[in-house]
């Protein structure tokens, strides 16, 4: 046998012995299927959503904070609309005043400027959280519809309450606002009565406006009333409305906007005005209503009028 056929065999033989010693191990394939998941945010509420709101009449942003369930370094895609009812079909929404936003997972936001408020109704936000390398991997909700985030841009409340009021003594008559309203701004109140009873109620500082008022602040506003003339029950008006209110120009442009206790509503001036009606009773002081000194002021006046009472008729 010659060399060349000797190696030949030796190499054969080694690859051999190289092919027994080694082990095929089965292949395994993991698929992850991520899931889009939402945290809450602090917005105008001072309270925490998912999805959050802050802004003015020029702007309103919207935030959230969205993540992958496992964490992934995959951008993610959002895009909110305003006032879209639909939050089912999300094709339904196309049109709308809305902002995108395509980047990194976690706290992040979008802008709608100069929103179209809807200051007769509830507003809402509604918001689609898609991957954007997989469109069918979306956030919805446990019924199937994506998430919507609804507020007000005005909205309050005021309290108001009648009472006896004492002849001849000035009693301040609270009026209190609370705000509901995604709209920071201020809330006035005008006290008034009718025409035929100025000769027995006087009011000051009937036009009260409160401080600036952010969602759950309250202030009390306090006109002075004061009667002339006791002549039994009266009512007394008072009239509200917000600065941030747009403008309207006739009373079917104001929509039901405060929660509770209002009698008309009424377009003056160019601004909405929410009319209370309170009933207010009158009353003559009596003595357990005057202090040490008007008692002893009256008791002194009684005694110098019945000593000139006393000299007159002396001298007669």
């Amino acid at each position: 046998m010659t060399k060349k056929a000797i190696l030949l065999l030796f190499f054969l033989f080694l690859f051999h012995i190289s092919q027994a010693q080694v082990t095929l191990r089965s292949a395994t394939i993991t698929f992850v299927v991520n899931t889009i998941e939402l945290y809450p945010v602090v917005d105008y509420t001072g309270g925490e959503q998912f999805i959050g709101l802050l802004g003015d009449k020029t702007r309103i942003d919207i935030l959230w904070n969205a993540k992958y369930n496992p964490e992934s370094l995959e951008a993610i895609n959002v895009t909110c609309w305003l006032n879209c009812n639909n939050s089912i079909d999300i094709t339904k929404c196309y049109g709308f005043q809305n902002c995108s936003y395509q980047g990194k997972t976690g706290a992040a936001a979008c802008t709608i400027f100069y929103p179209s408020y809807n200051y007769s109704a509830l507003n809402n936000i509604t918001c689609k959280f898609s991957n954007p390398n997989r469109p069918e991997l979306e956030y919805r909700l446990p019924e199937g519809t994506y998430p919507q985030r609804v507020f007000y841009p005005v909205k309050y409340s005021v309290s108001v309450s009648g009472g006896t009021y004492f002849v001849g003594k000035t009693i301040s008559l609270p009026i209190t606002f609370i705000s509901y309203s995604f709209l920071s701004g201020n809330y006035t109140g005008l006290a008034y009565i009718d025409p035929s009873y100025s000769s027995y109620i006087l009011i000051d500082n009937s036009y009260n406006t409160t401080n600036n008022l952010k969602y759950s602040q309250i202030d009390t506003v306090s006109p002075k009333i004061t009667l002339l003339y006791v002549n039994g029950k009266k009512i007394l008006y008072i009239n509200t409305t917000a600065s941030e209110l747009p403008s309207c120009t006739s009373d079917n442009n104001c929509s039901e906007i405060v929660t509770e206790g209002y009698q008309k509503i009424y377009c003056i001036d160019g601004k909405c005005n929410y009319v209370f009606a309170i009933e207010i009773g009158s009353a003559y002081l009596s003595l357990p209503e005057y202090g040490t000194k008007d008692l002893i002021i009256i008791i002194i006046g009684a005694l110098v009028t019945f000593l000139a009472i006393l000299k007159v008729e002396n001298r007669l």
